[in-house]
């Protein structure tokens, strides 16, 4: 089991447990704010947190203590996990409001309008006030698990995210070109920004037929290919991605833990 379940998962996947999206837990008023706080200044706060970051590491005595912070703030307020598409599709059946609105990245990087964020219960609720996401919208379960699946057709990973560990507020369904988390994780290599995910892919190589599709389509560089055959190295997330791109269907997921 990975480190959140031991500490917020009695026994199962830490993001499955009902109790971690309960409204009970949301109702404190320094989670609300960081809410709040998170989305309406999501871009200004990205910016400040690189800025700060990258002068605190050139001072050989504040070094080490800016990045104990970024990873304190990555494992205390605002937690991400790579998970595959069966459990994202679990997610969203957990009893709650389900909602979907533009990615804040999206928008930050290239100006576009995407709808593939999905948001649950007290996160909804206070993302639907700020106006840069009026155009929030909810969503049945079997529109969230088409989303879901749609997204994964494209080559998007999923994660969900905390807001204040460990209460689960979200669904992000990107890539690494388009998620800012996702280059912050690339640029601050020292820190667990985007943590691994519970499984991780394994290929049946007798079956393979060494066609490159799931290297190509690997977010993680964590495909190579060896005498005409794919490999999964250590490097893998656990995504499952690359199972839609097999066309012999021989990638499977299996546990990371014992």
């Amino acid at each position: 089991m990975c480190e959140f379940c031991v500490q917020h998962g009695p026994g199962k996947k830490w993001y499955l447990v009902a109790q971690n999206y309960a409204d009970k837990l949301a109702a404190s008023e320094e989670r609300k704010k960081f809410i709040h706080d998170f989305f309406k200044s999501y871009e200004r706060n990205y910016r400040k947190n690189v800025r700060m970051t990258d002068i605190a590491r050139k001072v050989p005595f504040v070094r080490e203590y800016a990045e104990k912070k970024l990873n304190n703030y990555f494992s205390q307020k605002h937690a991400g996990q790579v998970i595959c598409l069966e459990d994202a599709v679990s997610i969203c059946s957990i009893p709650g409001r389900v909602s979907v609105i533009d990615c804040p990245c999206q928008k930050y990087l290239s100006g576009k309008e995407e709808r593939k964020c999905i948001l649950f219960g007290t996160t909804a609720d206070i993302v639907e006030n700020i106006p840069e996401f009026s155009n929030i919208s909810d969503m049945g379960f079997e529109d969230a698990t088409e989303l879901l699946k749609s997204t994964e057709i494209e080559g998007k990973v999923h994660t969900v995210w905390t807001f204040m560990s460990p209460y689960i507020g979200a669904i992000c369904n990107c890539n690494q070109r388009g998620c800012l988390l996702f280059h912050m994780k690339n640029k601050y290599q020292f820190a667990e920004i985007v943590h691994r995910g519970h499984e991780t892919a394994v290929i049946n190589k007798e079956m393979c037929n060494g066609c490159g599709n799931c290297q190509t389509i690997c977010q993680f560089d964590a495909v190579v290919i060896v005498d005409g055959k794919a490999e999964i190295n250590s490097k893998c997330h656990g995504c499952g991605v690359c199972r839609s791109f097999c066309p012999v269907e021989v990638i499977n997921l299996v546990s990371r833990y014992p």
